[in-house]
């Protein structure tokens, strides 16, 4: 009997516990899962480096149940920001998908610019301004000339072309392409053997034009730099 009395209480224990999930905890169980809310969506495939606006992105009501983590839903954390990889049409927008440029400030700027970066070398220290230059300088690029262009015998000049003036260095780097502003650090802070703040090469931001009067004043004389000033935000 105590048995049989112990199985009839077990039976209504489960029932009862039955009932309080079926009547309780399933509804909100899906309550949660259909409730809806409204985020943002790539309206198009937009590729990598395309700075986002408001038509790029479109609202969509969706389940909030399983929704993904660090979704991005609010437009002023979006519009102004870069791609920094493709995204697809419909694709939710994530932080680590977006930047504040696509490569750096400076390249970006030059992109926008429509500039070109060129590399010309350093025939020696006094040309490329001993181990005093640094990215960020304003420097003109004279020409030393052995001979007249067309081969006729001549005294040496030196050539100051006006398109050669005022050009911004991008980078500047030593005989193994090593950044020069580091090894300087690295000689200041461990007195390194291995240091070589010596530049060999100057990399310079330029128009197309001054691009092919760099390269053709190379390759027929030698050129040698003159600073003009510490650029705005280098100092």
């Amino acid at each position: 009997m105590k048995l049989l009395k112990n199985r009839i209480f077990l039976s209504v224990l489960c029932l009862l516990v039955a009932a309080g999930v079926s009547f309780l905890l399933l509804p909100r169980f899906y309550a949660d899962k259909s409730a809806t809310i409204t985020v943002l969506r790539a309206a198009e495939d937009i590729p990598i480096g395309t700075e986002l606006a408001a038509h790029h992105l479109v609202s969509v009501e969706v389940g909030s149940y399983g929704l993904p983590e660090g979704v991005l839903n609010d437009p002023e954390q979006i519009v102004g920001k870069v791609a920094q990889t493709d995204i697809s049409k419909s694709d939710y927008i994530f932080p680590q998908k977006l930047g504040g440029f696509l490569y750096d400030e400076l390249l970006d700027r030059i992109v926008k610019n429509n500039q070109r970066i060129v590399t010309i070398s350093v025939p020696s220290i006094a040309a490329g301004l001993s181990s005093h230059l640094q990215a960020g300088d304003v420097v003109t690029v004279a020409v030393f000339m052995e001979k007249a262009s067309d081969g006729q015998d001549s005294s040496p000049q030196v050539i100051l072309y006006p398109e050669l003036h005022s050009l911004e260095v991008y980078s500047v780097e030593n005989a193994r392409t090593q950044d020069t502003a580091e090894m300087r650090e690295q000689q200041k802070d461990s007195q390194s053997a291995n240091s070589d703040p010596v530049p060999k090469a100057v990399t310079l931001i330029v128009t197309e034009a001054q691009a092919e009067k760099l390269i053709q004043a190379e390759y027929t004389g030698k050129l040698h730099l003159i600073f003009e000033k510490r650029g705005v935000g280098y100092e």
